[in-house]
């Protein structure tokens, strides 16, 4: 088996450009660790990122289609979404994805929504660009509903106190519900 050449780019160049002309037939291995500004993320007061995503693959060389296989990881910074106390999220996420050259029927397809495939993109023949797969990963990675604990209490819907930092005996008015009607009606079985 032939060794894969390992490519670490320099925080100075564009670390998610690869050359796809220095490809070679073995496959090359790809490792970098990217800052949270180079993937222009959703701007949200609440949902930071501080460290950088970490990014680790293999692409290898099929005629002009590039295929790519690796893994992301990272921590992003979320308000829980019961109590609003900020927890750290750490996600791990699998890559698979092919890039296209921009003239190929499969290119044209991706860019017209008529493929399923999620992990299409393209390259212009000469280099690719792993920022919006990069970007796009660790989007679908954010958590939907983060919760600081799984018995997360939340905040008191009157006083507005965490309930996780001590009991509040506040009394919630409940009010009937618009069904609570239905409950008057005398139906008959049939």
């Amino acid at each position: 088996m032939k060794r894969v050449a390992l490519v670490t780019p320099r925080q100075a160049d564009h670390a998610l450009v690869v050359d796809v002309v220095k490809i070679p037939e073995e496959g090359l291995a790809y490792a970098a660790e990217v800052a949270p500004e180079m993937l222009r993320l959703p701007q949200e007061d609440a949902m930071t990122m501080q460290t950088p995503v970490v990014i680790r693959g293999l692409f290898t060389k099929v005629a002009q289609q590039v295929y790519f296989h690796g893994r992301l990881h990272g921590v992003v910074t979320v308000p829980c979404s019961r109590c609003l106390e900020m927890v750290q999220s750490h996600f791990v996420t699998e890559v698979r994805a092919v890039f296209f050259p921009p003239a190929s029927v499969a290119a044209e397809e991706a860019q017209q929504g008529v493929t399923d495939e999620l992990d299409l993109y393209e390259h212009n023949g000469v280099t690719l660009d792993l920022q919006p797969l990069v970007r796009d990963q660790v989007v679908l990675s954010f958590p939907v509903q983060p919760l600081c604990r799984d018995d997360c209490a939340g905040l008191c819907q009157v006083c507005g106190n965490n309930r996780n930092e001590r009991p509040c005996t506040c009394q919630v008015e409940r009010k009937d519900s618009p069904f609570a009607v239905l409950k008057q009606l005398n139906l008959k079985p049939s």
